[in-house]
């Protein structure tokens, strides 16, 4: 009885701990990233062609931080600890911050997003695996909900905030309040009772039994899950770059109206959708949630079309709550075919898979923004992937439906 005490105490002080972790270093990137970053590569830029190639290259490199980060985080979670993995991810996120306010030029501002989003990619399979070993089948698209909540609900005042920040108090000082700002996820990581590397026998035991079902091959889970991830990389690829450029260029926005776009019409949307989304996908199936998400295609095609900042940020939101409404059921579907052992693992090399469709996403968005005389057709090449993801999906078992 102590030690089942015990026990509790100490998974609910890591829980809790792991909440201050994630809010605080997610709402740190956040803040710089949406509009700080982009307007310092403005100034550093000499003309519009050159900072459209930094934000394409930018969007880029970072897929190759999130490839790298991702592969490594999964392999690390599943052999040296969830802890070590996560406070190794927290401890370069304030030092990368920090470096932007003495960065010479936009080489060393974009090397240092490199390391920003290495530093928080580096966790996420650590978490995502810990999410899946704490939750049962029946609930567990309800657990990624609440998760995704609380993860994504940090980013949803960092635009606005950093976009005010630049507008009031100067560009440098968004990373300089965001360094200080990381330091309390990296501290609340030295209070992490011992997490395992994997979950324990009792935990895999249901977790075998939970997938005894449904189970598929390993190397399938990764084959269509990672063909489902590039496919929407490569669309967040294509809309990244588009995001920045089309507001600012055409709707010339200020740094706080486009920290203000992205704050309401990405960050707040996609965590409103979240427990709605948890709750149908345990209600539904994992697979009709999917396919339902695919239907904020059109909405990425009617971003082209508007006119105002109201009007794009309305699409923007549109497209962004259909089509995060199937993050709990993207997660907990791949968590539930494969093995806990190979659950970290599973997300990191699907995450990996995801940042390389994200690589040549922005090189081919920015070539058919310039080629074009409006921006129409880079905005339909960015909806088509969205199509593509439709028929591997259908190729998935279903793992939970509304009979179960």
């Amino acid at each position: 009885m102590i030690q089942d005490a015990n026990s509790n105490s100490r998974q609910s002080r890591n829980f809790i701990l792991l909440l201050i972790i994630i809010f605080f270093t997610t709402f740190a990137s956040s803040m710089v990233s949406a509009s700080p970053i982009p307007f310092l590569l403005k100034n550093l830029a000499a003309t519009e062609e050159a900072f459209a190639f930094s934000i394409g290259l930018m969007a880029s490199i970072s897929s190759l931080a999130m490839i790298t980060a991702n592969f490594t985080g999964g392999f690390l979670a599943d052999r040296i600890g969830r802890k070590t993995t996560i406070s190794l991810g927290a401890g370069m996120l304030a030092p990368s911050l920090f470096a932007y306010t003495i960065a010479p030029g936009a080489f060393w501002v974009i090397a240092l997003y490199f390391v920003q989003i290495f530093s928080i990619s580096l966790f996420q399979p650590a978490f995502t695996a810990l999410v899946a070993d704490m939750s049962r089948v029946s609930s567990r698209g309800k657990a990624f909900g609440w998760f995704n909540l609380f993860w994504i609900g940090s980013a949803i005042p960092g635009p606005f905030i950093g976009g005010l920040l630049v507008d009031n108090l100067g560009l440098h000082f968004p990373f300089i309040t965001g360094a200080l700002v990381s330091l309390v996820g990296l501290v609340a990581c030295f209070g992490l009772a011992g997490i395992p590397g994997m979950t324990t026998s009792a935990e895999q035991v249901v977790s075998q039994v939970e997938n005894e079902k449904s189970l598929m091959p390993f190397g399938r889970v990764i084959l269509i899950f990672g063909m489902v991830g590039m496919l929407s990389g490569l669309a967040g690829g294509l809309i990244i770059p588009l995001t920045k450029l089309y507001p600012i260029y055409v709707l010339k926005v200020t740094a706080t109206e486009l920290g203000l776009i992205i704050s309401l019409g990405s960050a707040l949307v996609t965590a409103l959708v979240q427990i709605p989304g948890g709750r149908l996908t345990d209600s539904f199936g994992r697979k009709k949630i999917m396919l339902f998400s695919q239907l904020g295609a059109p909405f990425v095609v009617a971003l082209a079309f508007t006119r105002s900042i109201f009007e794009f940020t309305l699409v923007y939101a549109g497209m962004n709550g259909l089509g995060n409404i199937s993050g709990p059921a993207y997660s907990a579907w791949q968590m539930e075919l494969v093995p806990c052992s190979k659950r970290a693992m599973t997300s990191g090399l699907i995450n990996a898979l995801t940042g390389i469709g994200m690589f040549f996403g922005p090189f081919l968005s920015i070539w058919l923004y310039q080629s074009q005389p409006t921006a129409i057709l880079a905005f339909v090449v960015a909806a088509i992937p969205w199509i593509l993801s439709v028929p591997p999906i259908l190729k998935l078992k279903e793992t939970k439906s509304s009979t179960t």
